[in-house]
C-alpha cells in the first residue's frame, strides 16, 4: 500500500490537541512540544529529545538568551572579557569531533531554542536563519571537524538540516535524470546521456538514509513509517521519489528510494535529431497529428525518453489551442506560456490527490471526466498505469485529442496493453476493448533504450480500421539496426530511420476535415514500401 497523507497532528501526535482549552499552555511548554517533534523528524522517536540534552556551554564564554536584552547590556564588558579570554587560550581547531555528532549537536540546539525556526515552512529567510544560527553556534563552541574548513562545517550542517545533504547537488544539478538509493551506501545516478554512475558518497548509516528521505517525503505531506512502509512523494514540479522501507526491505539496507527529475530542461527539435532520437520528418508528423486532432501514444519502457519525447510535442501545440493535462501526484508539465508578462496560450493543469478519505481523494478517473466540461482540444494524460486507461479511451473518441504514455514493449504490444488495463475498469471482451482503443489512438510511437544506452524512437504505426471492421497496423516510420557489435568493451549499434509507408487514406481523409494544408498532406500521403501486418 502506498503511503498516505496525514494530518500535521497525525504526524507529530495528538498531545498539544488534547490539552483543553480552558487552560493555557506555558510557552516554555509549547517550545518543548515543537522541539520534540523536530528531534523526531530529523533523528527518529528513539533519539534523545532536546529537554533531556544539552549541548555542552563554554566556561569562559557568557552566552545570553536574545530575549534578556537587559542582561545582555549588564553584562556586556563582562561578556567580551570573557570571549577575548577564550579567543586568547582556545584556537577552532584545538578540539576535532566528527561531523556526525557535531550535525545532532547543533540539530538538538536549535531544535531547543529556535523551534518555530526549524519547524517552519522551508521558505528562503527560514533556510538563511539556520545557516545563520548554525554558524554562530559553531564560531562560539569553537567546533572543529578534521578536514573541514568552518565555513564547509557550516554548509554541510545547512545542507543537512535545511537541505538533503549530499544528495541536494545531485536533485538539483544538471543533466541528471534519476537517483536511485539501492541501500544507505549504495547510491548511482543516471545522467541525460544514459551513463549511470556509483557515487562514492552515502549515508552514515541506514537510519541517516531513511531521516533524509523523510524529509524529502515531508515537502508533499507524506510519512514513511511502519505503517505506510511504501510512499510516492514529490520534491516539486518535476521530481518525483519513490520509497521502500522494512519490512519491505531489510533492515539493514534502511530505504530504497528511486528520485526520478524529469527533464528540467526543456528540449528542442534539434536536440532530438542531433542526438539521433529522430529525424525531423518523424518529429513533425507527430507534432502535425495533435496539431490537427488525432490522438497519440508514446509507448515505451521506463528510462527509454517517452515523457522527454511527449514534453517536446506538447510545445508545439498552437497558442489557439486549449490544453486540459492530468497528472499523477506531481506535476511535471509546464506548457504555460508567456510574453511581455502575459500569458498566450491557454492551459489548464491538474493533478491527482491521494487521501486516506475517499471523499477527499481524486483520480485521474474524476479529473478525465471533468476534461470534458473545460471544452479542451488537447486532453494530456501523463501516463496510463489503471483503469483511467478506459476514460482516456472513451475521451479519445469523442473526437478530442487526448495525448499519453504507457509502458509497453513495442507498438502491437501497445494496444494489447491498452485492453489489460482498460479490463480494470470494465468487463468488456478483448475484441469490443481493441476496437475502442485502436479507435481512439489511431497513431502509436514507441522508444526504446537500446543496449549502447542510446535514445531511440523505433517506430511510428498507424493502426488503419478498413471498411469491414478490420484491423491492419501499419509502420510508418521505422529505426532499422544494421549492426551491432562489442569494440573496446563497447557496444556499438549502427542503424537509420526510415519512412516505410504513406498514412493511409482513411488518415488522410481524417486530417484533411480536421484542416490540415493540402501541401502537407501530399508529403505524408507519398508512396513508399509497403509493410503492413493484419491485426
Amino acid at each position: 500500500m502506498l503511503g498516505e497523507k496525514r494530518s500535521k497532528s497525525a504526524f507529530y501526535g495528538d498531545s498539544v490537541d488534547a490539552v483543553p482549552e480552558e487552560i493555557p499552555v506555558p510557552e516554555q511548554k509549547k517550545a518543548e512540544s515543537a522541539a520534540e517533534k523536530f528531534t523526531d523528524l530529523q533523528f527518529g522517536p528513539n533519539y534523545p529529545s532536546p529537554d533531556r540534552w544539552q549541548p555542552p556551554e563554554p566556561e569562559e564564554a557568557v552566552l545570553l538568551s536574545e530575549s534578556e536584552p537587559a542582561m545582555q547590556e549588564s553584562h556586556a564588558p563582562a561578556r567580551a572579557k570573557a570571549l577575548r579570554t577564550h579567543d586568547l587560550f582556545f584556537a577552532a581547531g584545538d578540539t576535532h569531533r566528527d561531523f556526525t555528532s557535531v550535525l545532532r549537536e547543533v540539530q538538538a540546539y536549535l531544535s531547543k531554542e529556535y523551534s518555530n525556526l526549524v519547524t517552519g515552512d522551508g521558505s528562503e529567510e527560514v533556510k538563511a536563519q539556520i545557516r545563520r544560527y548554525a554558524g554562530k553556534y559553531i564560531q562560539d563552541h569553537r567546533i572543529a571537524v578534521e578536514g573541514m574548513s568552518t565555513d564547509e562545517l557550516i554548509g554541510g550542517i545547512y545542507s543537512e538540516m535545511a537541505e538533503f545533504g549530499f544528495l541536494t547537488k545531485y536533485i538539483y544539478g544538471e543533466g541528471i535524470e534519476e537517483i536511485d538509493v539501492n541501500a544507505w551506501d549504495d547510491v548511482e545516478v543516471q545522467y541525460s546521456g544514459g551513463v549511470t554512475k556509483k557515487l562514492t558518497e552515502h549515508f552514515d548509516s541506514p537510519e541517516h538514509a531513511i531521516n533524509v528521505v523523510r524529509r524529502m517525503l515531508h515537502v508533499s505531506g507524506m510519512v514513511l513509517d511502519d505503517a505506510s512502509p511504501s510512499v510516492l512523494g514529490h520534491l516539486s514540479k518535476n521530481i518525483r521519489i519513490a520509497v521502500l522501507k522494512s519490512p519491505i526491505v531489510d533492515e539493514d539496507v534502511g530505504v530504497a528510494a528511486s528520485i526520478r527529475i524529469v527533464n528540467p530542461q526543456s528540449m528542442k527539435k534539434e536536440d532530438f535529431v542531433n542526438g539521433g532520437t529522430a529525424t525531423g520528418e518523424m518529429l513533425d508528423f507527430l507534432s502535425e497529428c495533435i496539431r490537427y486532432g488525432i490522438s497519440v501514444c508514446v509507448a515505451g519502457a521506463t528510462s527509454s525518453g517517452k515523457t522527454t519525447l511527449l514534453g517536446w510535442l506538447l510545445t508545439t501545440i498552437p497558442d489557439s489551442k486549449r490544453i486540459y493535462t492530468i497528472e499523477n501526484g506531481s506535476r511535471e508539465l509546464a506548457l504555460v506560456r508567456r510574453r511581455d508578462g502575459q500569458v498566450v496560450n491557454s492551459v489548464i493543469h491538474t493533478l491527482t490527490r491521494d487521501s486516506e478519505h475517499e471523499r477527499q481523494r481524486v483520480d485521474q478517473i474524476a479529473l478525465l471526466d471533468m476534461a470534458l466540461r473545460f471544452n479542451p482540444d488537447v486532453i494530456v494524460v501523463g501516463e496510463m498505469r489503471g483503469p483511467e486507461a478506459n476514460a482516456a479511451q472513451e475521451a479519445a473518441r469523442t473526437g478530442v485529442a487526448v495525448v499519453t504514455t504507457i509502458h509497453s514493449m513495442s507498438c502491437d504490444a501497445t494496444y494489447r496493453r491498452m485492453v489489460s488495463l482498460c479490463k480494470r475498469a470494465i468487463d468488456m471482451s478483448d475484441e469490443t476493448l481493441m476496437g475502442f482503443v485502436t479507435e481512439a489512438y489511431p497513431i502509436v510511437a514507441f522508444c526504446k533504450q537500446l543496449e549502447n544506452k542510446d535514445r531511440r524512437l523505433m517506430e511510428i504505426m498507424e493502426c488503419e480500421i478498413l471498411p469491414d471492421g478490420t484491423r491492419k497496423f501499419r509502420p510508418l516510420f521505422q529505426y532499422q539496426i544494421s549492426e551491432n557489435r562489442i569494440e573496446n568493451g563497447k557496444f556499438i549499434i549502427t542503424g537509420e530511420h526510415r519512412q516505410v509507408s504513406p498514412i493511409s487514406d482513411s488518415l488522410a481523409r481524417r486530417l484533411m476535415e480536421n484542416g490540415m494544408p493540402q501541401d502537407l498532406l501530399k508529403k505524408l500521403c507519398a508512396p513508399q514500401g509497403k509493410e503492413e501486418k493484419t491485426a
